[in-house]
C-alpha cells in the first residue's frame, strides 16, 4: 500500500489484504464467543477486583461506592463502543496497535500498543502478587508457615503454570479462564445472596439515599473504580483466533464491560450493606469478603472465597500473558522488535517466544521486591496503578481514533464522536487527577505521597522510551514504517471494511 513514512496517506483505503508472508500463523477461527468473552472477563479479574476495591473506593465515596462503580461502567462503555467499531471491521492480533494505526497514524498506533503492553505486563505482575497473597493466606489458615519462601514459590507456580497453559493452546487457555472465573464469580454471588438473606432485604437506605456522601468523594472513588475495568478490551487481541470474529469480538468487548460492570455494582453495594451494622464498618476490615462470610454466619465459606480469589488471580495472569504476547507478536511482525518475537510454534500455533517475553517480567519483579523485603500488598498497588496508566493511554487513543476511522471509510457515526471524545476526556482527567491533583479546583483529590508520587513519572518514562524507540526505528526503516499496522491475518480482510 502506498503511503508516507508514517502511513498517513493509507487511511482512506476501503479494502484490506491478508498477510500470508509468514508461516506458520496463529490458529484461525478456533475460539467460540464464550471463549473470546472469557479472555476479557479473565483480564478484568472481577472476583479479584471485588476482594479489595470496594474497601478502597468506600474510603472516598462512602455510601456512594455503588455510584462510583456505575460512573466508571458508563465511562468504559464509551471506550468499549469505540473499540467495537474497530473490531467489527479490522481483524488482527494487534488490537489497539493496529486499530489506532489505521485510524490516526502508525506512530500513535505504536503508542497505543506500547501503553497496552505496559498495562498487560503490570496487571500480570499485580495478579502474580495477588495469587501469592491469597495463596499464602489460605496456606496459613491451614497451618503452613508464613514466610518469603512461600511467596516466591507461589509466584513461580502462578506464572509458570499460566505461561505453560498459554503455550499449549489458546483454546485451553480460554476454557481454563472461563471455568475459573465462572466458579469464582458464583462463589461471590452466593456470599451476596447470603448478605441479603441475613439482613432480611436487598434495600439499604443509607446507600440509596447517599447518606453522608460528598460529590468529591464519589469522584475520588470513580478514579479507583476504573482500575477494576482495565483489560475488558483484550478480546480484541484474539480476533484472528476467533470464529466469526467481526461479530464475536465486538460482542465480547461490550458484553464483558457491561456484565462485569453490573457485577461490580451489585457486589460493591452488597459489601457496603453487609458491613452497615458491623462495628468499624468495612474500613475496619482487611479482608472484606472472608470477614463478611463470618459476620453473616458462614465462616467456613472464607476458605472457599480464598480459593475463588486465587482462581481469579490465576485466570487474570493467564489472560494478561495471552493478550500481551499477541501485541508483542504483532508489533514484532511489523519489525518493531526482534524477529523471533513474531514467530509461532509450529506444533502449537502459539506465539511461544512472545509468551516468554511477557511472562519473564511478570515473575521477575515480584521476586526482586520480595527479596528486597517490600510488602507484596503495597507492590500490588504500585504495579496496578502503573498498569492503569498504560491502559488509559490506549483507551484515549481509541476513543479519538474510532470516529476518525469511521469517517474515513465512509461510515460517519455521530454517536462515536460523542462517546469517543467523552471517553478520551475521562481518561485524560483520571491521569491528571493522579499526576497533578493539587491543580484541580477545590482540591477534590488528595496529593500523592510516597511511592505513588513517582508512579506517573514511571509511566511517562515508559511512554518516552516508546516514542524515542519508534522515532529511531521509523528513521531506519521508512518502508516498514509506512506499512506498520497494515498486516492482517485472514482472507476475510479482503472484504471492504465499509461494508461491515
Amino acid at each position: 500500500m502506498a503511503g508516507n513514512a508514517d502511513g498517513a496517506a493509507d487511511h482512506g483505503v476501503t479494502a484490506l489484504t491478508a498477510d500470508t508472508s509468514v508461516s506458520p500463523d496463529l490458529k484461525h477461527g478456533k475460539l467460540s464467543l464464550p471463549e473470546v468473552l472469557a479472555q476479557s472477563v479473565a483480564n478484568m479479574a472481577p472476583s479479584a477486583a471485588m476482594a479489595l476495591l470496594p474497601l478502597l473506593v468506600f474510603a472516598g465515596a462512602g455510601n456512594g461506592t455503588w455510584v462510583s462503580f456505575t460512573i466508571a461502567l458508563l465511562a468504559l462503555l464509551c471506550i468499549g463502543y469505540c473499540a467495537a467499531q474497530f473490531a467489527r471491521r479490522i481483524n488482527s492480533a494487534g488490537s489497539f496497535y493496529v486499530w489506532v494505526s489505521k485510524a490516526l497514524r502508525p506512530s500513535l498506533g505504536h503508542a497505543a500498543g506500547w501503553g497496552l503492553i505496559l498495562g498487560y505486563l503490570a496487571t500480570g505482575m499485580a495478579t502474580v502478587y495477588g495469587f501469592a497473597i491469597y495463596g499464602s493466606d489460605l496456606l496459613t489458615r491451614l497451618g503452613a508457615p508464613d514466610n518469603r519462601g512461600i511467596l516466591v514459590a507461589l509466584f513461580l507456580l502462578d506464572t509458570l503454570l499460566a505461561a505453560g497453559v498459554a503455550f499449549l493452546d489458546i483454546g485451553l487457555s480460554a476454557r481454563t479462564s472461563l471455568i475459573l472465573e465462572s466458579i469464582s464469580v458464583v462463589i461471590i454471588l452466593i456470599l451476596c445472596v447470603n448478605i441479603w438473606v441475613h439482613n432480611g432485604t436487598v434495600f439499604d437506605t443509607h446507600q440509596l439515599t447517599l447518606a453522608g456522601v460528598k460529590p468529591g468523594g464519589i469522584l475520588v472513588g470513580t478514579v479507583l473504580a476504573i482500575f477494576a475495568f482495565v483489560g475488558f478490551e483484550s478480546a480484541g487481541a484474539l480476533g484472528v483466533e476467533s470464529r466469526s470474529s467481526f461479530r464475536n469480538v465486538p460482542r465480547a468487548i461490550l458484553w464483558s464491560c457491561l456484565i462485569v460492570g453490573l457485577f461490580y455494582v451489585v457486589v460493591s453495594y452488597s459489601q457496603i450493606y453487609g458491613f452497615q451494622n458491623v462495628k468499624g464498618g468495612i474500613l475496619g476490615s482487611t479482608a472484606p469478603l472472608p470477614d463478611l462470610a463470618t459476620h453473616t454466619g458462614i465462616g467456613g465459606f472464607a476458605y472457599v472465597l480464598d480459593i475463588g480469589i486465587i482462581s481469579s488471580m490465576f485466570a487474570c495472569t493467564l489472560a494478561c500473558i495471552n493478550a500481551g504476547s499477541r501485541l508483542i507478536y504483532s508489533m514484532a511482525r511489523d519489525g518493531m522488535g526482534h524477529s523471533t518475537m513474531g514467530s509461532v510454534h509450529r506444533a502449537r500455533n502459539t506465539p511461544h517466544i512472545a509468551i516468554a517475553v511477557a511472562a519473564v517480567p511478570m515473575i521477575a519483579l515480584p521476586i526482586v521486591t520480595t527479596i528486597m523485603n517490600q510488602s507484596a500488598v503495597n507492590a500490588t498497588g504500585w504495579v496496578g496503578t502503573v498498569a492503569t496508566f498504560g491502559f488509559m493511554l490506549g483507551y484515549a487513543l481509541v476513543g479519538i481514533g474510532a470516529p476518525v476511522f469511521l469517517r474515513r471509510i465512509g461510515v460517519p457515526d455521530p454517536l462515536a464522536w460523542v462517546l469517543g471524545l467523552l471517553g478520551a476526556a475521562i481518561m485524560v482527567f483520571v491521569f491528571w487527577a493522579n499526576w497533578l491533583p493539587q491543580t484541580i479546583p477545590g482540591h477534590l483529590f488528595p496529593a500523592l505521597t510516597g511511592a505513588y508520587a513517582w508512579l506517573p513519572y514511571i509511566f511517562l518514562a515508559w511512554t518516552a522510551i516508546g516514542i524515542v524507540y519508534y522515532a529511531i526505528w521509523q528513521r531506519r526503516n521508512p518502508a516498514k514504517a509506512a506499512q506498520a499496522g497494515n498486516r492482517y491475518h485472514t482472507p476475510e480482510e479482503a472484504e471492504p471494511v465499509a461494508a461491515r
